[in-house]
């Protein structure tokens, strides 16, 4: 399975050297664009420089976290209405000179994938798509709630599935049941009866693939293939099932600005462990 890599382009990619399965993965994170997730242009809430941040707060009822500043009906850049969600803003303060002005950090590429734009979230929570040169909508963390994140992101985690499956029979051998001592008792117990039942609908493949996520990530961090400390990488791959399980079952994740600003934090670890894993 292939490892995300950011090119020199800025476009998120894959290791050269993949098989059918790792162009697969490549090839369907290429089709999920931030394109289908934005927020159209002419739906964008705007403001002008010389508006009353007073003003501009009282309107952003939705409160949007950033809103472009429109100039002479062009984007010129960002104006971070957040910081009044708690506090009133002075009364004569105004939009110009406390925005961010436009820059090249501030813009993606409508043809993006979203897991690049994720990623780059942990330091540009909001940016401008663009398009043909052209403006064309604006993409931000509350945007991580829509469908086609959630499968960029299920596909991620379903990928670091594999990978670690691949790890543990690369170095464990599947065959020597050397692994199976890593688990508990009851996991071994609950293992043999998901095989029976795969065996019996014929949807068996292997005893390692048959594994629960939870019971993958237990048995990495006890063969100590990843960097840090077996406590650490624990409470990584812990905030990595959690992701993988609201994803799985349609539940809410992101839902709070903190809850929002982790996820692209956890997309992180699982491209660096995905990476690791791929280590020989």
């Amino acid at each position: 399975m292939a490892t995300p890599e950011t090119r020199a382009d800025g476009e998120l990619a894959w290791s050269s050297n993949s098989d059918t399965g790792q162009r697969t993965v490549a090839a369907v994170q290429a089709g999920l664009t931030v394109r289908m997730i934005m927020t159209e242009r002419n739906s964008l809430a705007t403001c002008h420089p010389s508006d009353h941040v007073a003003s501009l707060v009282a309107k952003n009822v939705d409160q949007f976290s950033f809103v472009p500043v429109v100039r002479d009906g062009k984007i010129c850049g960002l104006y971070n209405a957040e910081r009044w969600f708690e506090e009133i803003p002075p009364a004569d303060a105004r939009v110009e000179g406390d925005f961010d002005a436009l820059t090249e950090d501030q813009v993606i590429g409508g043809e993006a994938s979203i897991l690049e734009f994720v990623l780059s979230a942990i330091s540009q929570p909001a940016r401008l798509v663009v398009s043909g040169g052209e403006i064309v909508g604006m993409v931000c963390l509350a945007d991580l709630q829509k469908l086609p994140v959630r499968a960029a992101l299920f596909g991620l985690v379903t990928a670091l599935e594999m990978v670690m499956a691949e790890r543990i029979q690369a170095t464990c051998h599947e065959d020597s049941g050397e692994w199976l001592g890593l688990l508990s008792p009851g996991r071994r117990r609950k293992l043999k009866e998901k095989v029976v039942s795969l065996r019996k609908s014929d949807s068996f493949v292997s005893e390692i693939l048959a594994t629960e996520f939870a019971d993958k990530a237990d048995i990495i961090v006890k063969l100590s293939v990843l960097e840090g400390s077996k406590t650490k990488v624990r409470e990584q791959l812990r905030d990595i099932e959690k992701l993988r399980n609201s994803l799985a079952h349609a539940s809410p994740f992101g839902t709070t600005r903190d809850a929002a600003e982790k996820v692209p934090h956890t997309v992180e670890a699982i491209s660096r462990i995905i990476g690791e894993l791929r280590e020989t």
